[in-house]
C-alpha cells in the first residue's frame, strides 16, 4: 500500500473515532448512505482493484447480476435493479487505474455516482471483450470440488448456470476458453480495505456492541423468570427498531459444565449460569459478527467468583498474545502456526477442535475470520477449518474477527472446563492488530 493511502486511511480513521465518540453513531438518511456507499465504491475502484487484478494474473474482472441484487457483490458495484441481467466489466488497460463498464445499468442513479467510464448495451458485451482481448477473465466460481464445502460459497460463486452457458456464448473463441475463478481477486477484492469502509464498519460495530452489553445485563435478564429466547427475541426487536439488518438470528447459550451448549431454547436463565452470545448486525452493506460472555451471580456473590475471572483472564492473555503476533502481509497459513506455537509457549494446550477435551490444562482453539460487508467474508483468514482462505493473503487493512476460545479447568465443575468464547472485530495493518470497537475487557455480570 502506498505512502498516500496509509496516510488516507490515518486521517479517516482519526475522523471515525471523533465520530463514535460524539455519539453520531445513529440513523442516516437514504441519501447519505447512498452517498458514501459511491464514495467508497470510487476510492475501492481506484486504490484496491488495480492489484486485486493485477497481483492474480488477471485481465479482465466479469461480474454478472440477475437482478434484484441477486449478485453476493452487487452493492460493491451498483444499486439493485429491477430490471434484467446488470453486467460489471472491469479490465486492466495498463496505467495506474483499471477501465470500469457497466452493462444493462444506465439509470441516472447509478450514473450519478461517476465511477465508471462506459454505459453500454449488454448485447455489445462480445463486441467490448473482443476489442481489449484479455488472456485471462475472471468470473465470480470457484474452484471447490466438494458438493458442501466448509467455507460456503456465498461470495465467490454468483454466476449462475444459465448466465456462465450464456456468457460463453456471447464471448465466443478464444475467450470463452480464458474464463478463470474469480475467488482470489475476490478475496483480495473484500480483504483490503479504505479508509471510509472502516467508519462505516465501525458505528455498526459501535451499536452491535451496546445492544450486547445492554442484552446481557439485569435491563433484559431477570434470573429465574428470562429465558434464552427472550433475550434472542429482545435483540431481534432491537435491531428492527433501529431499521438495521440481521446477519444471522442471536446465537444465545449457556454452557454449562457437561460442554453440551444449549441455545435459543425456553430454558429459563438460572443463577450460576454461563451466558454468551454470537451476534452480527448490518446497515449500508456491512455486518459485524461479535460476541460477549456474561456470568449469573449465585445469591450469596456480590462479585464474579475466582474462577470466572480466571478464565476471562486467560482469554485476555490469549488475545493479548494474538495482538502482539499477529500483522498483515503474506498468507494466514503461517500465522496461524505461529500462534499454535505461542500457545504452547503459554504453557497453554492448543486444540483443532471447538469443544474441550479430556487432556489436562488449559485448551485454546482460534478461528480467525475475515469480515466486514458480511460476518463471514471473503479474505483471508487464520482458521483451520477454513483451509482455502486460510492460504489467501491477508491484506493490509483488512477487517478480521479476532475469535478464539479458552477452556480452563475449574474445581467448581468437578474439573469440566469453563468455555470462554472471544470475538471482537479488529483491524489487521502492516503494524499489527487495532480495535474497531471497544473490546470486552470483563464478564458481564446479571444480578
Amino acid at each position: 500500500m502506498s505512502e498516500k493511502m496509509s496516510m488516507r486511511i490515518s486521517f479517516y480513521l482519526v475522523s471515525a473515532c471523533g465520530l463514535l465518540l460524539c455519539g453520531t453513531v445513529g440513523a442516516s438518511t437514504a441519501r447519505t448512505d447512498w452517498s458514501i456507499a459511491c464514495s467508497i465504491r470510487s476510492d475501492k475502484f481506484d486504490y484496491v482493484l488495480p492489484d486485486a487484478l493485477r497481483e492474480n494474473d488477471i485481465d479482465m474482472w466479469i461480474v454478472i447480476d440477475k437482478g434484484r441484487g441477486t449478485e453476493p457483490l452487487a452493492n460493491d458495484f451498483g444499486d439493485a435493479s429491477s430490471n434484467g441481467n446488470g453486467i460489471f466489466v472491469f479490465t486492466d488497460r495498463g496505467g495506474d487505474r483499471i477501465e470500469r463498464a457497466s452493462f444493462g445499468r444506465g439509470v441516472d442513479e447509478v450514473k450519478d455516482c461517476e465511477v465508471f467510464d462506459h454505459y453500454g448495451d449488454p448485447s455489445k458485451l462480445g463486441e467490448f471483450v473482443r476489442e481489449r482481448a484479455p488472456e485471462a477473465i475472471a468470473v465470480n466460481f470457484t474452484s471447490d470440488d466438494e458438493l458442501f464445502p466448509m467455507e460456503g460459497r456465498h461470495l465467490s460463486d454468483g454466476i449462475s448456470h444459465t448466465d456462465f452457458v450464456n456468457l460463453q456464448m456471447a464471448l465466443g473463441e478464444p475467450f470463452s476458453s480464458r474464463l478463470v475463478s474469480a475467488e482470489r481477486v475476490i478475496a483480495h477484492w473484500r480483504g483490503r480495505r479504505v479508509a471510509l469502509e472502516l467508519i462505516e464498519f465501525s458505528k455498526i460495530a459501535e451499536i452491535t456492541r451496546e445492544l450486547l452489553d445492554r442484552a446481557l445485563s439485569n435491563e433484559v435478564i431477570t434470573p429465574g423468570k428470562t429465558t434464552l429466547g427472550d433475550v434472542m427475541w429482545w435483540l431481534e426487536e432491537q435491531r428492527k427498531q433501529r431499521g438495521l439488518e440481521s446477519g444471522w438470528d442471536p446465537t444465545v447459550y449457556l454452557s454449562p459444565p457437561d460442554g453440551n451448549e444449549i441455545a435459543n431454547t425456553h430454558r429459563v436463565i438460572q443463577r450460576g449460569d454461563v451466558i454468551q452470545i454470537d451476534y452480527g448486525l448490518g446497515r449500508n452493506n456491512f455486518f459485524t459478527d461479535m460476541k460477549r460472555f456474561a456470568y449469573v451471580l449465585q445469591d450469596d456473590e456480590q462479585d464474579l467468583p475466582d474462577w470466572v475471572l480466571e478464565g476471562f483472564q486467560n482469554s485476555r492473555k490469549v488475545r493479548k498474545m494474538i495482538r502482539e503476533n499477529v500483522t498483515s502481509g503474506g498468507p494466514g497459513r503461517p500465522k496461524l502456526e505461529l500462534l499454535k506455537q505461542r500457545v504452547g509457549e503459554m504453557g497453554f494446550v492448543y486444540t483443532e477442535d471447538e469443544q474441550p477435551s479430556d487432556v489436562s490444562g488449559v485448551e485454546v482453539n482460534i478461528g480467525m475470520h475475515a469480515a466486514g460487508n458480511l460476518g463471514h467474508d471473503a479474505g483471508g483468514a487464520l482458521f483451520q477449518i477454513y483451509p482455502t482462505r486460510t492460504d489467501y493473503d491477508v491484506q493490509p487493512y483488512s477487517i478480521i474477527s479476532l475469535e478464539f476460545i479458552v477452556f480452563t479447568p475449574t474445581r467448581e465443575w468437578r474439573g469440566n472446563k469453563l468455555p470462554v468464547n472471544i470475538e471482537e472485530n479488529v483491524l489487521v495493518t502492516p503494524h499489527g492488530v487495532e480495535w474497531l470497537h471497544v473490546p470486552q475487557q470483563r464478564p458481564r455480570i446479571i444480578r
